[in-house]
């Protein structure tokens, strides 16, 4: 029979306006259930404010389910096995560049800026880059990124602090690469790289110089999104700065907008976690960090994550602190500038709670 001459026979137009309506009819679905988010988020969470340590217990199995999203840390802590090279300095600090194994064949490497004169243990930032940068970048040690970092590393290191600058995987396509590898496996690409930070947490902690007990984190763009979630993980963070990351989420991940890039008309496909929206906002994620210090840096003029838009999700995140009576231990800067690092009010704040 030829089929060619049927009746029946599908013309290429109609082919097409088929595809369209079953794409549109899911594409409406997991629009209305990610807008419905809130409402889920809300069932998952039972905070009890009665004191800080009721607090930190009532988020406990937020925390661990938060974990097993960016799938676990299966990881044992083994040796370190550091290789330090020396790369000079400024008449302010000298400059390493030191390798850590963060586990099986992984080696890691950061810069590691210490203030020439120290008086003493001193504590340490984590300085990290955003997708596309370097740890050299956030130290304004190479031109790129300089318009955006403002070498904040190596501003940190003039003001007296220890400061580590690890290198992420940089790129979406290699990103992207290795996250489709991760998720055959059961893990997350972002998972490990936050283990691999908190193994150069473990590195200063050794250190004789810095005190253990006062590391912060400070982060643009992608390093904000570290600057978020690492801090939710590893309690040994202190005080973090998110700078161009905490937002409303669920339309940043999923509606375009004029203010901003939504995720899903990019090509990073390690942004998106399996479940974040049934539990995790923003404000949530910081809840983690909580009662720990958090500070919000927010470009008035930035094209990637409008202010506007971050303002819908801070009064959440403002009104924990709030309920639990220690409001100064959070804040947020709208500053004039764009995708950038600002500095000024974070260093403020740093300099307060660490």
């Amino acid at each position: 029979m030829d089929y060619k001459r049927t009746s029946f026979r599908l013309p290429p137009q109609q082919a097409e306006e088929l595809h369209e309506r079953l794409w549109k009819q899911y594409d409406d679905y997991y629009t209305r259930r990610c807008a419905e988010s809130d409402e889920e988020i809300a069932q998952r969470w039972n905070r009890d404010f009665s004191s800080l340590k009721a607090y930190e217990a009532s988020i406990e199995p937020n925390r661990e389910h938060f974990l097993a999203m960016l799938g676990g840390w299966p990881w044992e802590r083994g040796d370190l096995q550091a290789e330090v090279i020396d790369l000079g300095g400024t008449d302010q600090f000298t400059v390493q560049r030191v390798f850590i194994t963060s586990f099986d064949a992984v080696r890691m490497d950061f810069l590691l800026l210490v203030p020439r004169e120290l008086s003493g243990p001193t504590p340490a930032i984590l300085a990290q880059h955003g997708l596309g940068g370097m740890p050299d970048a956030t130290c304004g040690f190479i031109d790129q990124g300089e318009a955006n970092y403002h070498s904040f590393g190596s501003r940190l290191a003039e003001l007296g602090y220890v400061v580590a600058a690890p290198h992420m995987m940089g790129g979406a396509s290699k990103r992207n690469w290795l996250q489709r590898k991760a998720m055959l496996m059961g893990e997350c690409l972002t998972g490990a790289e936050m283990f691999g930070l908190s193994r150069v947490v473990d590195y200063l902690q050794g250190l004789e110089y810095v005190d253990g007990e006062r590391i912060g984190l400070y982060g643009l763009s992608q390093g904000g999104m570290t600057a978020q979630l690492l801090p939710a993980l590893e309690k040994r963070i202190k005080v973090t700065v998110i700078c161009g990351n905490f937002t409303w989420r669920w339309p940043k991940m999923v509606i375009p907008g004029e203010k901003y890039v939504a995720y899903i008309c990019t090509d990073e496909e390690d942004k998106f976690f399996a479940g974040q929206l049934l539990e995790f906002s923003d404000a949530d994620v910081c809840s983690l960090i909580c009662p720990r210090c958090v500070f919000i840096e927010s470009g008035a003029n930035d094209a990637v994550l409008h202010p506007q838009v971050v303002e819908k999700e801070w009064p959440k995140l403002q009104a924990i602190y709030e309920q639990l009576g220690i409001p100064e231990r959070v804040g947020i800067e709208v500053h004039p500038g764009e995708h950038e690092v600002w500095f000024e009010g974070a260093v403020e704040f740093l300099r307060k709670w660490l």
